[in-house]
């Protein structure tokens, strides 16, 4: 559950680390021309001629730059005295998260991963096999990052996670060693598309950002005649998430990305009145009061059968939604430690998770789809 959390908490706030000495540095006069960033709120994308400048957007609550670096291919420009430099386009990734592999590997980047978290988390079966191999490594099997293994592979660039304060995120043997750190932070990012939108960002340290921009358009295309679809329903089901985690049940707000995937897809949301980001902590008796009535429920954790769920607990077994086997989980598929594949891909394909959640609530809108991402629980 916890690998779970940190997966929705996912995105990018980087913090480069020093560049080689033998970089020239050039004067610039003009000023980096904007990129169009359509849905995503925490971060910019400008470019000039020679070199590439992010910004990012790491306050939860504003709109200020909270840090930028600067990506170039040849000269380092100096374009900013507390930037961030970072040479392109790089080729040797640590990706401490399988979401961000599955980005790289979409943008054909899969070559340049050098090293993963844990390959335990992964379902995608060349990973997996390039891991058995030796030709990409494992750096955290436990819950830190092997400091030691990271710095004598030096990589050109390393993305993981952490919750925004460098201070706290980062060893700071990293910096010392001149490693290029990412630290991901899209959870500020509160819709589906915002969240896929990412690639682009992703696709600055490989020069491939036309390309990003090209897979982006067609999901976005994808996702909003997916949504429209949805929208011509006038009855819309009523719709529960999650399990209790221990004796807590954190129920997402009106605000947060499964929210939206519920309400695009047609379906009602509960705590929809709930406005803040992230999730709400509840009992199970105060979610019972308001759900037990509710026409589907989804995304239940691990669970595999209606026997699993009741093991949990029992008085799972009093809601609507049991009783009428309208149980559906995002675990379609899963390696053999029980993790899915919607952890490593459902971010960059909104699309794909939107058409599942349709052929759930309106079968008959997409009698043809088959799912990617969900199974009934029986």
């Amino acid at each position: 559950m916890i690998r779970i959390l940190i997966a929705l908490l996912s995105g990018i706030f980087l913090l480069p680390g020093c560049q080689q000495s033998t970089d020239t540095t050039t004067q610039h006069t003009s000023a980096p021309v904007p990129v169009k960033i359509t849905y995503a709120k925490r971060f910019n994308i400008k470019q000039e001629k020679d070199f590439t400048v992010l910004e990012l957007l790491g306050n939860k609550d504003n709109q200020a730059v909270t840090s930028t670096f600067v990506l170039y291919k040849h000269d380092k420009p100096a374009y900013k005295a507390d930037a961030y430099y970072v040479k392109t386009p790089v080729k040797k990734v640590a990706s401490m998260s399988s979401i961000y592999s599955m980005m790289l590997m979409k943008l054909n980047e899969g070559n340049s991963i050098a090293a993963i978290d844990n390959v335990d988390y992964y379902t995608n079966q060349s990973i997996a096999l390039a891991v058995a191999s030796g030709k990409i490594m494992e750096l955290s099997k436990g819950p830190t990052i092997e400091l030691e293994k990271t710095i004598a592979l030096h990589p050109d660039l390393l993305l993981t996670f952490g919750m925004g304060d460098p201070k706290m995120d980062i060893d700071k043997k990293l910096f010392q060693a001149g490693i290029p750190v990412a630290i991901s932070l899209d959870h500020l990012e509160e819709t589906p598309l915002a969240r896929a939108e990412w690639i682009k960002f992703f696709a600055c340290f490989f020069d491939k950002l036309n390309m990003a921009d090209s897979l982006f358009t067609l999901t976005e295309k994808k996702y909003n005649t997916l949504k429209a679809l949805a929208q011509k329903s006038i009855k819309k089901p009523s719709v529960l998430t999650e399990i209790k985690y221990g004796d807590t049940w954190y129920v997402p707000s009106s605000k947060s990305y499964i929210a939206h995937l519920i309400t695009d897809a047609g379906g009602d949301f509960f705590w929809k009145e709930d406005s803040k980001t992230g999730s709400t902590p509840l009992s199970f008796e105060i979610v019972y009061s308001k759900a037990k009535d509710c026409d589907y429920w989804i995304n239940l954790y691990n669970i595999n059968s209606k026997k699993e769920l009741l093991a949990y607990d029992e008085r799972y077994g009093l809601f609507k939604a049991f009783k009428e086997d309208r149980l559906y989980n995002n675990n379609k598929t899963q390696n053999a430690k029980g993790y899915s594949d919607y952890w490593e891909t459902a971010i960059t394909n909104p699309d794909d998770v939107l058409a599942d959640l349709i052929h759930v609530f309106y079968p008959e809108l997409l009698p043809d789809h088959t799912f990617m991402y969900y199974k009934q629980i029986k």
